[in-house]
């Protein structure tokens, strides 16, 4: 039966060629979107490492605000924290979570190699504030305020990446900006958190290093400044008009904009998917026009072959026969397909590329294979039923 098959195949092997690169095309653009799926699931489900429920973020525009603002900013963070409502307020540097800003730098530890990481400048309310978890050591406090070297707290990754093999509480290190790689920045490890991916449900934990601020006495001026609110569950409309009042009325020139880290979660997750949909969307069309191509090349190999099928009749085969064998050509058509495919798939985690592990490229294959096939059984399926109608005596009289 094999054998036969295959002769048939071979038979027609001009027209057969072009169906088989399709659906080898399309098995390996399904793989790559199973795989991209796989990848994508498997980031949604890793937690973000801290709580942002409940915190909104408020982006204070200084407006060219020739006045000194490190004294308007130590007298509005006590008002904002007495607001009804209000449970705490950080003062942060732009690299909030979801927020598209970051700020690279290069840590090293002692002679160990540089590691490039992300820096976020905050204060002693952060920690606490986004509920980070520690897995060694403290947050900053007032404690430090006396210590001779900066303190510094620095996540899971960068630890791994710092200290494999020894403590990390206490360690010196040091740390310069991409921007300004010859300034060198010191400071002593206090604590360390677990994962922070700030990036969003997308993004890949990442080191991280958290630089303590105070608010000099001096009169530093910036275009902007970011604070997070962690409010009460179920606070609405009416705290955050209470909060923008109430900065108005201290700043008195400066605008605010407020934004909950939630709606600034869906928002980020909504432009790193649509990539996704437009790939799935020229995915679509593909299959549409494989599956023109399967029908159009099973009606015309029906009708180039009425001849063999009303002869295969004539001598006892059955309507449901014919119907099988025409399924069964197809999908050994998709065999001849997805075996290459197969084949040029299992390199990526045989080779390690992307270094994505190997369970990832497993699900994508299986789900391109079930798909394909699936894919390729319900474009027989009609093409062979009419197949199966055709009545011997019209079929041979018409030869």
């Amino acid at each position: 039966m094999i054998k036969h098959l295959l002769k048939l195949i071979w038979n027609r092997k001009r027209a057969n060629a072009l169906l088989i690169t399709e659906l080898f095309l399309s098995f390996m653009v399904l793989f790559g979107l199973g795989s991209l799926g796989a990848v994508l699931g498997l980031a949604m489900r890793q937690p973000p490492g801290f709580a942002y429920e409940d915190v909104w973020e408020l982006r204070l525009t200084t407006n060219n605000d020739p006045l000194p603002q490190n004294p308007t900013l130590r007298r509005l963070l006590p008002q904002l924290r007495a607001v009804p409502g209000v449970v705490d307020v950080s003062r942060s540097s732009f690299s909030t979570p979801f927020s598209a800003y970051s700020m690279n730098s290069n840590v090293r530890a002692g002679n160990r190699p540089v590691v490039e990481g992300n820096e976020v400048q905050t204060d002693d309310h952060f920690g606490p504030l986004l509920r980070l978890e520690l897995l060694e050591g403290r947050w900053f406090d007032a404690r430090d305020d006396a210590s001779a070297v900066p303190p510094v707290i620095i996540n899971r990754e960068m630890r791994e990446a710092l200290f494999p093999d020894g403590p990390a509480l206490g360690q010196l290190v040091r740390s310069s900006h991409s921007s300004n790689p010859k300034e060198m920045n010191e400071g002593r490890v206090v604590g360390v958190t677990g994962s922070y991916r700030s990036g969003g449900d997308l993004g890949a934990p990442a080191p991280f290093v958290f630089v303590r601020t105070v608010l000099p006495d001096s009169s530093d001026t910036m275009f902007s400044h970011t604070l997070l609110v962690r409010v009460r569950p179920g606070s609405g409309a009416a705290l955050e008009e209470q909060l923008v009042r109430t900065v108005a009325a201290e700043t008195k020139t400066w605008s605010t904009s407020a934004i909950s880290l939630t709606d600034s979660r869906a928002a980020g997750l909504e432009t790193a998917l649509a990539p996704v949909f437009a790939v799935g969307l020229v995915a679509a069309f593909l299959f549409l026009n494989v599956a023109l191509g399967l029908f159009g090349a099973l009606w015309q190999a029906i009708g180039q072959r009425r001849a063999e099928i009303g002869l295969r009749r004539a001598v006892g085969a059955t309507g449901p026969g014919i119907s099988r064998q025409f399924v069964v050509e197809t999908l050994a058509l998709t065999t001849l397909a997805v075996v290459p495919g197969l084949l040029l798939a299992a390199q990526l985690p045989l080779l390690g590329i992307f270094g994505q592990p190997a369970a990832v490229y497993g699900v994508g294959m299986a789900l391109a294979v079930a798909l394909v096939y699936g894919f390729a059984v319900v474009c027989a399926v009609q093409p062979s039923w009419q197949a199966a109608r055709i009545r011997p005596a019209v079929a041979l009289r018409e030869e």
